[in-house]
């Protein structure tokens, strides 16, 4: 067992219940690429306060927001990909 696995599926898992709850405001890749890269460095700021408090749990949190929010730039861009000819 990999030493990382353990906390890869935390932040998966934390990640998906995230998005589930935030479902109600619409599909994240439909955000504006600008827009939604700016979200993310926001949550990127956030984890960086979490770490000046020390917030153990707000520090996970923030790592589940900051993954959704790069998913949802990488699958705009495979999105693309897959449809350039």
């Amino acid at each position: 067992m990999d030493k990382y696995d353990e906390t890869h599926d935390i932040i998966v898992r934390l990640a998906g219940a995230k998005m589930r709850l935030n479902s109600h405001k619409g599909n994240i890749e439909d955000v504006e690429p600008d827009e939604l890269f700016e979200m993310l460095k926001g949550e990127i700021e956030e984890l960086g306060e979490a770490m000046d408090k020390g917030d153990i749990m707000h520090i996970i949190e923030e790592a589940g927001d900051i993954f959704n929010f790069l998913v949802g730039v990488v699958h705009q861009q495979v999105t693309l990909y897959r449809m350039r000819k």
